[in-house]
Formats: structure tokens, sequence, C-alpha cells
């Protein structure tokens, strides 16, 4: 599984959602958590931006959920590059579930419309929100 910065940050932020369950699942074990460095380096960003530090989230609870996520997830390499959005950070996601594929598609959780609209159009990857997911993966 693939899951997009907007999903990580809300998990953080409300981790009694369905953003936050679906991480508690992979946390767990009961799930396989993908990223690259580079969605590891753009999530420490955005983390530091104003909107997200006046929502009472601390240094502390940054490090934290940063070093559960590094604890639990998997740090991959990408293999196959793909290149269907006009945001690279989305390209990255879609590269990063393409270069993890096995025998069964990958699932990229996410609230990003300009994703969204790419379900169904990628073989290898199943697009889904955090809702769906958690409907689909019982």
């Amino acid at each position: 599984m693939v899951v997009d910065t907007n999903v990580l940050i809300r998990a953080l932020l409300k981790p009694d959602s369905s953003d936050g369950l679906v991480i508690r699942r992979a946390v767990e074990g009961k799930l396989d958590l993908f990223f690259s460095l580079k969605l590891i380096t753009e999530l420490k960003r955005t983390l530091t931006y104003k909107r997200i530090r006046k929502r009472a989230v601390t240094n502390d609870d940054v490090k934290i959920f940063l070093k559960t996520l590094l604890t639990f997830g998997n740090i991959t390499s990408i293999t196959e590059k793909i290149n269907l959005c006009r945001d690279p950070d989305d390209n990255e996601l879609l590269s990063i579930a393409v270069s993890i594929y096995k025998d069964s598609p990958v699932y990229l959780v996410t609230a990003d419309k300009d994703l969204l609209v790419l379900k169904g159009k990628i073989e290898k990857v199943m697009i889904v929100t955090p809702q769906e997911f958690l409907r689909l993966r019982k």
C-alpha cells in the first residue's frame, strides 16, 4: 500500500479518522506500507507548514509520527517512472505503487482529486480514498 501525504497528515491531526485507521492498520502489521525517500522528505517539509502546526501538533508529535512511519513502513526505490499527473509529487506516488507491484494490484490511498480521476486507468494500481480502502480491506 502507498499512502498520499494528505492522508498521512490527516492521520496525524485526527488519529481516530479513517485516515488514522489506515495508518494504524499498517502499524499493527496488518498492511505493508511503502514510501520513497522523496515522499518522506515531502512529508517532513509539509509538517513544518504553519497551517499544520497551528492545529496543536508539537515537534514531539511530528517526531513520533515520522519515527513510527519509518519503523513500520518500507522505503523502496523507484524502478518504473510514471508521468501522468501535473504534480510531480502525485507522479512519485504512482511510481512507487507501480514499482512495488508483484502479483496483485497495489492500493494507493489518497484524497487527491488529481489522483482519484485516474481510478481504473493504471492496471497495477487501485486508487482509493481512505474510506473505500477500509471498506475493501475489512
